[in-house]
């Protein structure tokens, strides 16, 4: 599912909706920045309600595993059992708090059974010293104030097209005399229907919970191979 339009498109169709085409009181550079703006919103109306639009994947670094400088939030992270591609085993996650403290600074020279984040680090337990780990994130939304005219941007759907041209011609009117109240519900129609489609879409990530005999193990210093 996507439904791509050029940026250059969607400067123009904002222009249409406050009638601002030859107004001069709003550059392209300004405009685009609005867009950007707003498209930030959709990113974030989608990911937030765990709807896994916005998704890649990343081969993760066992000796540095700070997280990915466009990483927005952690969807799990997969131990590669054979080959580059496949099978492959869930790590469990993430842990919470209270079961971290079981396998901090846990290592068997083995694969790692559960994840967690902490700061600006993604981190495995037990440590493992070999092994292929895939992370699977949401990126962060992509910054298209400074972007060229003919970059294609995905608005997902006609709602989320209409979040962004809405959403910018509110704040177009603004500087302007023009009345901003018809974009402002025009806006917050195309949100609250991309909030109802990300909603249908979602797949829940609850926190992972070790097992009560995992932890009974851990906590009598025992700890099973793979």
């Amino acid at each position: 599912m996507a439904r791509n339009v050029l940026l250059s498109s969607l400067t123009t169709r904002a222009r249409q909706r406050w009638s601002g085409e030859g107004d001069g009181a709003i550059d392209d550079v300004e405009l685009k920045a609005l867009v950007a703006e707003f498209y930030g919103e959709l990113h974030a109306v989608v990911a937030d309600k765990g709807a896994r639009y916005f998704e890649t994947e990343a081969t993760l670094d066992l000796s540095n595993l700070a997280l990915p400088s466009d990483h927005l939030s952690t969807i799990g992270v997969d131990l590669v059992l054979s080959g580059t591609t496949g099978p492959r085993r869930p790590v469990w996650g993430p842990i919470g708090p209270a079961d971290r403290t079981y396998v901090i600074g846990l290592t068997t020279g083995g694969p790692a059974y559960f994840w967690a984040e902490e700061g600006a680090n993604l981190a495995l337990y037990p440590t493992p010293t070999s092994g292929t780990y895939k992370h699977l994130y949401v990126p962060q939304p992509t910054d298209l104030s400074t972007a060229a005219d003919s970059t294609t941007v995905d608005c997902i759907n006609i709602y989320g097209e209409r979040l962004i041209l809405w959403g910018v011609a509110s704040v177009a009117q603004h500087k302007g005399s023009t009345a901003q109240q018809r974009a402002i519900d025009e806006h917050k129609r195309a949100r609250d229907e991309l909030e109802y489609w990300a909603c249908q879409r979602s797949l829940g990530q609850p926190v992972y919970r070790i097992p009560g005999d995992v932890l009974e193990s851990l906590r009598c210093g025992r700890w099973w191979r793979p």
